[in-house]
């Protein structure tokens, strides 16, 4: 019978190679040792193409289709579920709604957090590299932040989105993309995904399908989260203003600020707030903002999306299913940022269906323990930071001037390093590294804390 991942995007990859990038054969670190178990051989296959033509998803012995794990939704989340998943042996069909690549509203920000758990295909796809930022506020002079250390690097999230698709089809996933999943359901033996072409039979589920999920919904899943924020956004020219290198934070709707962030060709020039009593005024604040660097906010096309942020307040996993970026409110609270904690999420989910398959867990409700203590401190710090800024602005970028202090906190803040930023502050988790399956050089331990290892504070990713 074929192999699925035969079938996946054109690629025969049965053994997993290395992936191939410009002539030359580079290993993704993370694809060696992010989950310990060894996922059955002996489980039914999926048949598959990925021309339009009708897909076959009966065995040759008649039985339902079944998969390890199937999962929805093809953002940083879902495809870094995927990718791990597969690397590890297990048969994962990746379903996206949408052809690929498509288009992501977002600025399209890298935290160095993010640059760390992204697979080097995805890396390669970085169209500009800010090391400078401008903070302005109403009542203040504008402040000049300077840190590499927490530079940002700025993609187009159609062709990031689309690289960590491909890494996750290189490791073996069965991609499916213009594939919609219409229905949810889930029994002790598993859970059935129903899609345009049949259904889907999996041991394991991940919901990486956005905001709304609506399959979470379904299987009521999630609930609402601890803040909700409505971004506007659009592709402008250059402003004649600000360097290429500077990119520009105003902080000047309450609940939120103005970004512009230059890109290759142009800039990413968008608005944001949770407070719901400033949602009809963002479209003129967004021209107001972006006629202060002269540019014409009517000149691109005006798009919106939603950001859960903060997690989310209902169980964001069930016996066989999980809720991973998006669909689990993932995003911070005082920046917006989502990128990397939707990876974090998939590596989480990816450890968890791991630990279940491996029976260290009982079914994947460990799920939501286990994201809740990766992220929710780090979160719930940004949280909290974010009501104090919002509390009182000029206090705030006050003392981000003048406070060597607190400017190393903000930087702290966007890389997601040290102290009370760090992803947790058990080694285990504080350590990026323990996530994906690196050997941090200052913890020496490939998974949880060792004999030799380092306080949160020395991670040396």
């Amino acid at each position: 019978m074929s192999d699925p991942r035969s079938a996946s995007h054109g690629r025969t990859n049965p053994e997993r190679p290395a992936v191939s990038r410009g002539g030359t054969t580079a290993h993704d670190p993370v694809l060696d040792s992010v989950c310990r178990a060894e996922f059955s051989r002996e489980r039914a296959v999926v048949i598959a193409t990925h021309d339009g033509r009708p897909v076959d998803f009966r065995s040759p012995a008649g039985r339902s289709p079944r998969v390890d794990v199937v999962v929805v939704g093809a953002g940083p989340a879902g495809s870094t579920a995927a990718r791990l998943l597969a690397a590890r042996g297990a048969r994962v069909v990746l379903v996206e709604a949408r052809r690929l690549p498509r288009p992501k509203l977002c600025g399209g920000g890298l935290t160095p957090k993010a640059q760390r758990l992204a697979p080097p295909g995805a890396l390669s796809t970085v169209e500009r590299t800010v090391e400078r930022t401008e903070l302005r506020a109403p009542r203040l002079s504008p402040i000049h932040l300077e840190a590499p250390a927490a530079s940002v690097a700025m993609v187009e999230r159609a062709r990031f989105d689309l690289a960590l698709v491909e890494a996750a089809a290189a490791a073996g996933a069965d991609v499916r993309d213009g594939v919609e999943a219409l229905d949810v359901k889930e029994d002790p033996f598993g859970a059935w995904v129903a899609t345009e072409q049949g259904r889907l039979r999996a041991d394991a589920l991940v919901l990486a399908d956005g905001e709304p999920s609506r399959l979470a919904r379904r299987l009521g899943l999630g609930g609402d989260a601890r803040r909700l924020a409505l971004a506007l956004e659009v592709d402008l020219p250059f402003s004649a203003a600000l360097a290429l290198d500077v990119a520009l934070l105003e902080f000047a709707v309450p609940g939120g600020y103005a970004w512009y962030f230059p890109k290759g060709d142009h800039a990413s020039v968008g608005i944001g707030s949770y407070r719901p009593s400033q949602h009809r005024e963002l479209k003129t604040a967004l021209r107001r903002f972006a006629g202060t660097l002269d540019l014409d906010a009517a000149a691109g096309r005006l798009s919106g999306h939603w950001i859960p942020q903060g997690l989310r307040r209902g169980p964001m996993a069930s016996a066989r299913v999980v809720l991973a970026g998006d669909a689990a409110a993932t995003a911070d609270p005082l920046f917006g940022e989502g990128i990397s904690y939707a990876m974090i999420s998939g590596a989480v989910a990816a450890q968890v269906v791991a630990d279940w398959e491996g029976r260290r867990v009982a079914d994947l409700r460990a799920y939501d323990e286990r994201l809740r203590r990766v992220l929710g401190p780090a979160l719930g710090r940004l949280y909290w930071t974010a009501r104090a800024v919002e509390a009182s602005l000029d206090l705030a970028l006050t003392a981000v001037r003048h406070s060597r202090h607190v400017r190393d906190q903000a930087v702290d803040a966007i890389a997601g390093r040290r102290g009370a930023f760090a992803v947790d502050r058990d080694c285990r988790f504080a350590c990026v590294c323990a996530l994906i399956g690196r050997v941090c050089p200052a913890c020496r331990a490939p998974s949880g804390p060792g004999p030799s290892c380092a306080p949160p504070a020395a991670c040396a990713v």
